[in-house]
């Protein structure tokens, strides 16, 4: 049966939020870094999941050799306002750092930085040191890659393909029934957490014949009145989270036992516990209670 059979987009009350005007403002993707700069540049130095704060900021840097650390990438990502920004990976952890310094764990940063714009900045920078990681060589002939000096790509010179970072696309949906929400664990989750359901677009899928059939797939339920949410951008592994909100329309919980341990309807009077506030899944549930009380 065709999937459009099922739902229904609702164009007039779609809305986009958390667009940041700031961001567009402020930060400007840049291929090549400037000769010289008088004003330290934002160095975000990664090892592993793990990022490098300074007094619970990101650290400013002329040099990365100021910190006697041997990068194993550097890539270049362009200007926040007027300050230069590199990302880098290191392939080896200093047993001793500068006073203020430490590595945190990529989700604890946005929590310490509490700043949505340096959290993109960070999702931009982790994702573009996996890219260039993993095209170091052609996957098409082997032989190995150079950076493009035009745009964001990798070249091979020898069969001459051309290598974007690539863009992983997750749905997530928050289905509502009277003042319940549907809320299912899966095995990977932290004990006790419930979130909203999620799953990879497949090739060739629109997003909203994804999120019917991950619904499907994973609860067995149908749903109505598909709406747009929100997205945002996750640094593991450079994916890009849909955020949508649909209603229930009919069918009885059915999990896939290899993707979801549990689901459940919870009143939002009576909420299990719930992913960190960094996520989309938790903003969207978030929101969702707010307009409804």
């Amino acid at each position: 049966m065709d999937l459009t059979t099922f739902i229904v987009i609702d164009t007039l009350n779609m809305r986009v939020q958390n667009i940041s005007p700031i961001m567009t403002k402020l930060f400007t993707s840049q291929l090549h870094p400037p000769t010289s700069f008088t004003e330290a540049a934002f160095w975000f130095i990664f090892y592993g999941d793990e990022l490098l704060l300074k007094n619970n900021s990101i650290p400013r840097l002329f040099t990365i050799n100021e910190l006697n650390l041997i990068s194993e990438r550097e890539i270049y990502l362009g200007v926040y306002g007027a300050i230069p920004c590199f990302s880098v990976e290191i392939n080896q952890k200093p047993t001793v750092l500068p006073p203020g310094m430490e590595f945190q764990h990529v989700r604890q940063s946005h929590e310490i930085l509490e700043d949505d714009e340096l959290f993109r900045l960070i999702t931009r920078a982790k994702q573009l040191v996996h890219w260039d990681k993993s095209t170091q060589f052609c996957g098409y002939c082997g032989h190995k890659t150079q950076a493009s000096i035009t745009e964001r790509a990798k070249i091979c010179p020898v069969c001459h393909s051309l290598i974007f970072p690539q863009i992983a696309p997750v749905m997530l949906v928050l289905i509502w029934r009277d003042d319940e929400i549907l809320l299912a664990r899966s095995p990977h989750f932290l004990p006790g957490v419930y979130s909203i359901l999620a799953g990879y677009v497949e090739p060739g899928e629109m997003l909203e014949h994804t999120v019917v059939r991950e619904v499907q797939e994973e609860v067995g339920l149908t749903i109505k009145n598909l709406r747009y949410f929100s997205s945002q951008p996750w640094p593991f592994q450079s994916n890009l989270m849909l955020g949508f909100i649909a209603e229930y329309s009919h069918g009885e919980i059915q999990i896939d036992a290899i993707e979801i341990e549990d689901a459940q309807w919870f009143s939002i009077k009576k909420l299990p516990q719930l992913p960190k506030p960094i996520s989309l899944s938790r903003q969207m549930i978030d929101q969702y209670l707010a307009m409804y009380r």
